[in-house]
């Protein structure tokens, strides 16, 4: 009886827990049918996206020669340092060492004292002059012992003497010579003549001083001859027609001072034969045109006068590069992955699609870069900010156009 009983109770509990699952199933599939019957059908639309604003610039074919700047430094074509050969006493300075003015090429700059030098030469000179003397007579008792010695009046002994004399004065008088030359040499050795003209940059002795052997005395320099020096990358000397020929590459330096730009016309005057081993960049000298007559750019600036090519004055040079047909300026920024560029194409006053434009860099000018395009678009504007999954023909709006708009009614107001 027990044994029946434990087999129905544990009948009757499955029996339950089927009809507990049966009934979650039906349920489920009652909930999941009334769901289905009253759903919300969501119909499919296009998604509109907005128009991508943009900033454009309308951009010229470059007609000018490609422009190679660089940076440097106005120095003297020439700067020597005035010393003397032989040491001494400082008897005298021209005047434009003492003023630090100008002078000309063959100009006494400084005088030593050459009295004893001067001593020395004279007592040669009247050695010489004696000896001549001596010889001349020499040679006229030769002569006459010659013809007595053929009539045989005179002895071979004599005549002997008389040629062993010459010989020998001749011999001293060579030797006075080469001393006298000496001595010349001596005296002009007391003095330093200027080598080119130009002007004094510094005084370094004064009127009584005694000087050495090569110790410099005063500082002088090319005043109508100023350069600068700028280092040209193999890439930018590529573009300079004429750069290895004197003066065939023109330029232009500008110099800032006091608030003020001059500017001087220039021209390449010589190029270094070796590039340089760290930055593999050319040393060009750029030499200034006409340094007495700068150009003002700035003419609102208060005008002093204008200021000549001061030394060690921080300088920028422009050369002028080769100039060539399709070249346009654009900002570098502008300048897309893949070289290419972006334009607006304006298909109403401030609406328009993008257009994407191949191009070929041919000059980087720090924030400008000169590039080659064959066949611009016309009626097109160059695209200056960057566009979010950019593609051909997108549609654009310039905020450009709406800028000046509102800026000539501001104006108009």
């Amino acid at each position: 009886m027990k044994k029946l009983l434990r087999a129905t109770g544990i009948f009757l509990r499955e029996s339950a827990w089927v009809a507990i699952a049966i009934a979650l199933i039906y349920g489920g599939f009652l909930g999941f049918r009334y769901l289905g019957e009253n759903r919300e059908v969501v119909e499919i639309a296009p998604v509109e996206r907005p128009i991508a604003l943009v900033e454009t610039i309308e951009v010229a074919p470059f007609d000018k020669p490609l422009p190679v700047r660089a940076e440097g430094f106005v120095r003297p074509y020439r700067q020597v340092s005035l010393s003397a050969q032989s040491g001494g006493r400082v008897a005298d300075l021209h005047p434009a060492v003492i003023s630090l003015g100008s002078f000309s090429a063959g100009d006494v700059l400084v005088q030593l004292d050459d009295s004893s030098e001067r001593a020395a030469l004279s007592q040669t000179e009247a050695n010489l002059a004696a000896t001549q003397a001596r010889l001349d007579l020499t040679i006229s008792q030769l002569e006459r012992t010659k013809s007595l010695r053929e009539r045989g009046v005179a002895s071979q002994q004599a005549l002997d003497q008389l040629m062993s004399q010459e010989a020998e004065l001749s011999a001293s008088l060579n030797s006075l010579r080469a001393a006298r030359d000496a001595a010349r040499i001596t005296v002009e050795n007391k003095r330093i003549v200027a080598p080119f003209d130009g002007a004094v940059l510094e005084k370094l002795q004064e009127v009584g001083a005694v000087v050495g052997a090569g110790q410099s005395i005063a500082e002088i320099y090319t005043k109508d001859r100023m350069e600068v020096v700028i280092p040209v990358h193999e890439a930018e000397a590529a573009l300079i027609p004429g750069l290895f020929q004197d003066g065939a590459a023109k330029a232009r330096v500008s110099v800032g001072f006091a608030g003020q730009v001059f500017e001087w016309d220039a021209h390449v005057t010589r190029v270094d034969p070796s590039l340089d081993q760290r930055t593999r960049t050319l040393r060009v000298s750029v030499g200034l045109d006409d340094i007495e007559n700068p150009r003002l750019l700035n003419p609102k600036a208060m005008i002093t006068g204008a200021i000549p090519a001061l030394i060690n004055a921080y300088a920028k040079v422009e050369i002028d590069g080769i100039q060539q047909p399709d070249i346009y300026a654009v900002p570098s920024t502008a300048i897309r992955s893949g070289n290419q560029i972006w334009v607006f194409n304006p298909t109403d006053r401030d609406k328009g699609n993008l257009l994407k434009v191949a191009v070929q860099p041919a000059h980087v000018d720090g924030e400008t870069t000169y590039v080659e395009v064959l066949g611009w678009p016309k009626g097109t504007r160059l695209i200056r900010t960057s566009i979010s999954a950019p593609a051909p023909g997108m549609e654009l709006r310039d905020i450009s156009v709406e800028t000046m708009a509102r800026a000539g009614a501001i104006v108009t107001e």
